[in-house]
């Protein structure tokens, strides 16, 4: 009797093996999947980071590679030139690229949902207004979206914006070259006011903020988005990267859940401070869960059609586009997972 139940055993035990390699050999393998940032890794994205770490971009079939960027312009322009599958941008290079030079790329899911720029300036620096920016020297990066914007930022603070000079430089070092005074000024998303106090206090000096929001301003900021087509050939694979995304909006952007997130971004990005990560995780959920969201108006990621035709007014007018693109050739709904 007891030889007849180690064999049962020792065949139920093979069975179960065969079944897992069985399993495992027909498993569907996961699909690359390249997203491209708008800028370094900071806690802003503590979202994208969330569903990494969790799996959830796993779960949808997707090997998710999150690759820093350099500015919404250049990150426009490295999606259209098939270097990732999906990226993060600000709407106004998407329309201006469109505008000017047709780049087939459309924003596919809102991220932040009013503008998030920013000029920064030293609090000795005798700048106590946006119209004290005439004649001062601003650091960028190609195709910044606060560079783009400026003329109607100019315009809306009364300001000589044709007066200043911009000055290019890498991402990681504008905000070093505008504590060091090698700069008048610094064009940063208000998230990442946390880490730039910190790295100006470490250096005896504090900064102030000029919200482009202050001066009227009601367009969106970040989006996802993708090539046309990307979105022809490959829409299951970027409904499924939204999926995961938008479960990393809900979880990451929970008042309980920021330090978790920001650990998410370190985990992966050891460079990042994790106080500051934090602090701009807390700022994001401003603007990621705005009123329309908290009232259940609008899904995460769903554009309203009406604020992306007035975006697109303004940008036409004040950006001196070469033409004004019709919204279907700049955003899409279709591939969210859920619309109100």
């Amino acid at each position: 009797m007891k030889r007849i139940i180690s064999s049962l055993v020792i065949v139920a035990g093979l069975l179960g093996l065969a079944e897992l390699g069985w399993a495992q050999a027909t498993a569907k393998p996961l699909r690359p999947f390249t997203f491209i940032l708008d800028f370094l890794p900071y806690g802003e994205y503590t979202p994208y980071f969330a569903a990494l770490e969790k799996g959830w971009y796993k779960e949808e079939g997707l090997d998710v590679r999150i690759l820093r960027g350099a500015g919404s312009g250049d990150t426009v322009k490295r999606i259209a030139a098939g270097q990732g599958d999906a990226g993060s941008a600000d709407f106004s290079p998407v329309v201006a690229a469109r505008a000017n030079e047709d780049t087939k790329v459309k924003s596919i899911a809102v991220y932040f949902r009013e503008t998030w720029l920013s000029i920064f300036v030293r609090t000795d620096a005798g700048i106590n207004s946006p119209k004290d920016l005439e004649g001062k020297t601003i650091s960028t990066t190609p195709g910044n979206a606060h560079h783009v914007l400026w003329p109607l930022y100019a315009q809306l603070a009364g300001l000589n914006g044709d007066s200043v000079k911009w000055v290019t430089m890498d991402g990681a070092a504008m905000g070093p070259a505008l504590i060091t005074k090698r700069v008048d000024a610094a064009p940063f998303a208000h998230v990442h006011e946390a880490r730039l106090q910190k790295q100006a206090k470490e250096q005896g000096a504090s900064l102030k903020r000029f919200a482009y929001k202050d001066v009227g301003m009601d367009l969106y900021a970040l989006t996802v988005i993708a090539r046309e087509e990307t979105i022809a050939r490959d829409g299951a694979a970027l409904k499924a990267f939204l999926r995961a995304t938008i479960r990393g909006m809900e979880y990451a952007w929970d008042p309980k859940n920021i330090e978790e997130g920001a650990r998410f971004v370190v985990t992966r990005n050891p460079e990042v401070d994790l106080d500051a990560a934090v602090g701009a995780a807390r700022v994001a959920t401003l603007y990621g869960l705005t009123d329309d969201i908290k009232t259940g108006k609008a899904a995460l990621g769903q554009f309203d059609s009406a604020k992306v035709r007035k975006s697109i007014d303004v940008y036409t007018q004040y950006l001196k586009l070469k033409r004004k693109v019709e919204a279907e050739e700049v955003y899409t709904n279709d591939l969210l997972p859920v619309k109100r």
